[in-house]
């Protein structure tokens, strides 16, 4: 960027970091592809005519935004950009659709299927049948999104278990063979660690952050559906929750 000193307004009202938070933003969404080293805080200090304090917080508010990830020893890399998703209760509760109306491409891949009379596992579906817990990765645009776990009442859904498969749509199956129009009832977010499962499927490291979401998906009734667990790589995924 030409005269990059010249774009920085000493005398106005915002900060100087902020100024060239906003501007290195701007160059990294015209220039940069995600895992682009950025310059060092010595070379944008000479660049900018400024001290490396400055260019400190700069990078500091670049990160975040979720725009630079910063490793230590390392220097500044342009991030992942996030995928947002939209958690709305009262909304129909289709992963898939969401996605591929967004024109992201899907894939999911089962890892394992069991059926368990676990009471626990009864008592959250409010169901006194058997319980099928299937485990899956989710994946966007090839990369992984969740690993996942649905729980859902075996008897309540006949041709459930010969019909879905983990790769396919649960909400399309339930919607198709038996006219049930799943939605989200309640989610619990939590912060936690990669555990060595996380790691080896969602192509992440042991101990870093995980972003967790579990709750129930109820019918067009309100009774429960099926009961789910996500894990999300923490630098991955961005979630907005409608209020209304």
């Amino acid at each position: 960027m030409t005269n990059a000193v010249a774009v920085l307004n000493r005398f106005g009202d915002r900060p100087i970091y902020r100024q060239l938070s906003d501007l290195l933003e701007a160059r990294l969404a015209e220039h940069a592809q995600p895992g682009d080293r950025l310059p060092s805080e010595a070379e944008l200090s000479a660049e900018f005519d400024v001290n490396r304090l400055t260019v400190r917080r700069a990078l500091d508010e670049l990160n975040r935004r979720g725009i630079i990830d910063t490793l230590h020893g390392k220097g500044s890399f342009v991030a992942t950009p996030r995928l947002r998703y939209d958690v709305s209760a009262g909304k129909h509760a289709s992963f898939t659709r969401n996605m591929r109306e967004r024109g992201h491409r899907v894939n999911i891949r089962e890892l394992s299927r069991t059926v368990s009379d676990d009471p626990d596992l009864r008592a959250e579906l409010r169901t006194a049948d058997a319980v099928l817990v299937c485990r899956t990765v989710r994946l966007v645009d090839d990369q992984p999104w969740s690993l996942s776990e649905t729980r859902i009442g075996v008897r309540r859904f006949p041709g459930l278990i010969e019909r879905w498969q983990g790769q396919t749509s649960l909400f399309d199956f339930l919607l198709e063979a038996h006219g049930v129009t799943m939605q989200r009832g309640h989610r619990t977010f939590v912060a936690a660690l990669a555990e060595p499962a996380d790691a080896e499927h969602l192509r992440i490291r042991v101990g870093d952050a995980i972003f967790g979401m579990r709750g129930v998906n109820v019918d067009q009734h309100g009774d429960p559906v099926a009961a789910v667990e996500h894990r999300f790589p923490g630098d991955r995924v961005q979630f907005t929750v409608d209020l209304r």
